[in-house]
């Protein structure tokens, strides 16, 4: 954990060790989707399986296993080699179902059957530096006439804070008290390291990219804590989120 944080803080550091090799510096956005794996063994071990997929309540059929990722992010470029910015991302992932209730009379007998909604879901913002080595600068692709030097390839790390939450909500809408609603939050380290692959679009007056990134996401939280600071336990197992696993996306990045 402490090895990665500071290979991260390393890397995004390193561009300034080579400011003076600056030649067109220009300011760029990017904006992007993309796919996440999970791990949540916790959240499905200890949560789903001993409960919410327990015989006879049948809540959930499947894990927390994937989700999605909407992200952004302001980058300046210090040089042909590397550029340093700012980022943000929300990603979340979940699990549902529709449960039946079967109501009964008094002697046991069914009455009406109530169709219900149940989700659990997993979601986390976060916020942090992030910073690309690009690679194709070494090959020196732009300096000749070819379709070559519309393709950039770069090493990418993003590290900051994320705020995550868990979330369990059951609704009958036939039975107003068959309401249910709790969150739990957590927050920590979050980082990713990557590859990305870029095809320039438009290259002048204002840029446009096309891209595509891959790589691994490490983010596990702590202990989750309800809203009376309360931690979250089951079968006096603390619960955590772990966000952890690989990620592909696509971006467009715009700038000048």
């Amino acid at each position: 954990m402490n090895i990665y944080k500071i290979f991260i803080l390393s890397f995004l550091l390193a561009p300034f060790c080579s400011i003076s090799q600056v030649k067109n510096n220009s300011i760029n956005f990017s904006i992007g989707y993309g796919i996440n794996t999970y791990s949540m063994g916790s959240l499905n071990h200890f949560y789903v399986d001993s409960f919410a997929m327990k015989s006879g309540i049948d809540l959930l059929q499947s894990y927390v296993k994937k989700g999605d990722e909407f992200y952004l992010s302001f980058s300046f470029q210090l040089n042909n080699h590397f550029d340093i910015g700012i980022n943000g991302s929300y990603q979340y992932g979940k699990s549902n179902s529709k449960p039946i209730f079967t109501e009964s009379d008094d002697y046991g007998f069914p009455i009406k059957d109530h169709c219900g909604s149940f989700e659990l879901r997993t979601e986390a913002v976060s916020v942090g530096i992030s910073g690309t080595w690009y690679i194709d600068a070494l090959l020196k692709w732009q300096e000749k006439e070819t379709t070559l030097n519309k393709l950039h390839f770069g090493v990418e790390v993003n590290g900051g804070i994320g705020f995550s939450k868990a979330i369990i909500d059951m609704r009958y809408p036939t039975i107003p008290e068959g309401y249910f609603y709790e969150f739990f939050t957590s927050k920590d380290f979050q980082g990713q390291l990557g590859i990305k692959a870029e095809y320039d679009i438009i290259q002048s007056p204002i840029f446009t990219t096309l891209g595509i990134r891959l790589g691994y996401q490490y983010f596990r939280t702590k202990p989750l804590i309800n809203r009376n600071e309360i931690t979250w336990e089951i079968n006096n197992e603390k619960i955590n989120l772990d966000f952890s696993g690989f990620y592909f996306g696509t971006y467009l990045k715009i700038g000048k």
